[in-house]
């Protein structure tokens, strides 16, 4: 149980190293003279597509939920 865990915790640190590299490369041609400015707008703009994601989740589940009903 604990390794599954593991494998999960791991895949979701991935993801999210992804997501916020990808985002962070994004914004840094606009932000070459405000470094810290990429940063918070990458990690903002993360956040954002992350959260997004997960009540994208939560909406198909509960949707299957009812389907199943």
């Amino acid at each position: 149980m604990g390794g599954a865990l593991v494998k999960r915790a791991a895949d979701v640190a991935g993801t999210l190293a992804i997501t916020w590299g990808t985002c962070f490369l994004m914004t840094l041609p606009f932000g070459l003279s405000d470094l810290v400015f990429s940063l918070i707008f990458a990690t903002a703009l993360s956040a954002a597509i992350v959260l997004v994601a997960g009540v994208g989740l939560l909406v198909r589940r509960g949707w299957d939920a009812l389907k199943g009903r």
